[in-house]
């Protein structure tokens, strides 16, 4: 992935930190997929807007360089949507989900780019007893919302046909899904919003935030603005008016060797994504390249919203998932692990992102708690919080996502970070229990029921994690 971010060579103009204090319409808060795409939607809709754009590091080097290249649509969270922002929404958005992959093709042929993305549809499928019907509540809402025939259920016997997996049971498919190479991705958001004449300055971390007067510190400078917008992904746990609605946590991932004569063996070859049943969920799709890109979600929490140590990179937590790729493919036992890394995803406790004005600072606007799932998610966003930047009353200003959950449905700390860990530790051990073909009690169940704090009910997902260093397994 590193080397996907380096290998377009930036223009100056982005690479050079801010120096020096400017005055904008927009400020921008974070260079991945939120950030640009909300860039492009603002130049977009208003060409003479000032936009600047400020990244810490390079554009995409977290969540959106790095996550596991799911451009999943919401079809999978129909029954949270319905539950949370009701029927007429829950439609809308969903609709704008799949709408969403056509935006992202339209990006790359207005700017000439590639970023592998193939429409190859989704599987969620079984891997364990425990785990049948976890996509009953998604398929029972889409019956009632008109929209059953997004589903096509499968049996074990076609689902393992397709990925050539033995642990594989009955499950799904939702054609409207797509795989990405996420960095891919994330540089050419980056080099559409430098030709829109979007300011993108590299390098230059927030320092400090003014609410009241819309400005934002730098090391060098300052960014004056009428609105700002921070697309900081999980680092946006830190913040003192999201620290009881976000929650981070870990997640790693693997990368195999190039083995496409393998995959073609294993008949894996029709582009298609697949999680499973989990709740600390399995995510893996095969790369342009004919590699296998195999991820875990569900590890430690970040403590007051602090994002490092065990969030960023757990050794134990790798050689899990490491485990878990040769439990789903013992035919692939001699397959080379080429790279793994880890980072962090920004839980809400509804499993969906909020995109709304910063409790308190009504010229602030924040753009996160993607639980995992932010490749399609972001482009919407882009939408919504271009609107609320301009003042808008359309319907993506007007949706279902413009207010911040409340706080008050998470535990305090260290109640919150304890207990999420702890829980977790069961869920992994009722889980792993499941995948040999046992059962665990009842005290253990309702136990583990206590997840739904920082963990979705067993359904589908892709996880995207945040900064991290790629180490060879």
């Amino acid at each position: 992935m590193q080397q996907a971010l380096l290998a377009e060579a930036p223009a100056a103009s982005a690479e050079r930190p801010l120096d020096g204090d400017v005055r904008c319409d927009v400020a921008i808060v974070g260079g991945g997929y939120t950030g640009l795409w909300t860039a492009l939607r603002l130049k977009e809709a208003e060409p003479s807007l000032r936009v600047v754009v400020l990244e810490a590091g390079i554009c995409g080097q977290g969540a959106s360089g790095r996550n596991g290249g799911f451009a999943t649509t919401w079809w999978h969270d129909l029954d949270a949507l319905e539950r949370h922002v009701g029927a007429e929404q829950a439609r809308f958005l969903a609709r704008a989900s799949s709408d969403a992959i056509g935006e992202m093709e339209t990006l790359c042929d207005e700017h000439g780019l590639d970023i592998h993305l193939r429409r190859g549809g989704k599987l969620v499928a079984s891997a364990a007893p425990g785990q049948d019907g976890s996509w009953d509540a998604a398929v029972a809402a889409a019956e009632r919302l008109g929209e059953a025939g997004r589903f096509e259920p499968l049996d074990g016997a076609a689902i393992r046909a397709r990925i050539g997996s033995p642990v594989l049971r009955d499950g799904y498919f939702i054609a409207d899904s797509a795989s990405i190479q996420p960095a891919l991705l994330a540089r050419g958001l980056r080099t559409a919003a430098l030709r829109l004449g979007v300011a993108v300055h590299e390098h230059t971390p927030m320092t400090g935030l003014d609410r009241a007067a819309a400005r934002v510190q730098t090391p060098r400078g300052t960014v004056s603005a009428d609105r700002v917008v921070l697309a900081t992904n999980a680092w946006a746990s830190s913040l003192p008016e999201l620290r009881g609605v976000l929650v981070p946590l870990s997640s790693h991932m693997l990368v195999t060797a190039p083995i496409p004569e393998r995959i073609e063996q294993l008949g894996w070859t029709g582009g298609e994504k697949l999680v499973d049943g989990r709740r600390l969920i399995h995510y893996l799709h095969v790369t342009r390249d004919g590699r296998i890109a195999f991820g875990r979600g569900g590890g430690a929490a970040g403590f007051r919203g602090r994002v490092g140590g065990r969030v960023i990179w757990d050794e134990r937590l790798a050689r899990t998932v490491v485990a878990d790729f040769r439990r789903f493919f013992p035919q692939l036992a001699d397959v080379r692990i080429e790279a793994a890394w880890g980072g962090a995803v920004d839980r809400s406790w509804r499993h969906l992102p909020f995109f709304a004005p910063l409790p308190g600072a009504d010229r602030v606007l924040v753009g996160a708690g993607y639980s995992g799932d932010g490749v399609i998610p972001a482009v919407v966003g882009g939408r919504v919080l271009a609107s609320l930047a301009l003042g808008r009353g359309d319907a993506w200003a007007t949706c279902g996502m413009t207010t911040v959950p409340d706080h008050r449905q998470m535990p305090p700390e260290p109640f919150r970070k304890v207990g999420a860990e702890a829980i977790r530790a069961l869920i992994a051990r009722n889980e792993a229990l499941e995948e040999r073909g046992g059962r665990p009690g009842a005290l253990a169940r309702r136990t583990a029921g206590l997840a739904w704090l920082t963990l979705p009910a067993r359904r589908s997902g892709a996880t995207q994690v945040s900064d991290p260093g790629e180490r060879a397994l």
